[in-house]
């Protein structure tokens, strides 16, 4: 189960917000790297295409959470990639592991 934040936001300091979305990383984390290592015995295009889809999505998602983790140690989490500017903290709250404010996402979709 992927743990997802419910935070209140009255009265917080940044660097509160900041460690709490260190705690929901890590965890988040942990969660990945435990289904993964249930998927990896099956995950072969050629045996279970399903674990095989999931270990790479569950990839992705590790490197995710891992950069976003070094963004908090340098000090530049929540700061949008793209535009420099803040990332709103609902949609950190969905996403902790978010790069690019909503604006600069919807952008590089396109």
């Amino acid at each position: 189960m992927i743990t997802r934040p419910s935070l209140s936001h009255a009265g917080r300091s940044h660097q509160t917000d900041v460690d709490v979305f260190r705690r929901i990383l890590e965890n988040q984390l942990r969660e990945r790297e435990a289904l993964l290592g249930e998927l990896v015995p099956r995950a072969a295009p050629h045996l279970d295409v399903v674990a095989w889809t999931m270990s790479q999505s569950s990839k992705r998602v590790i490197a995710q959470i891992t950069q976003a983790l070094e963004r908090i140690a340098m000090g530049t989490f929540g700061i949008c990639a793209g535009c420099s500017e803040p990332i709103a903290t609902d949609r950190l709250a969905v996403v902790p592991h978010a790069e690019l404010c909503v604006t600069c996402q919807g952008l590089a979709e396109q």
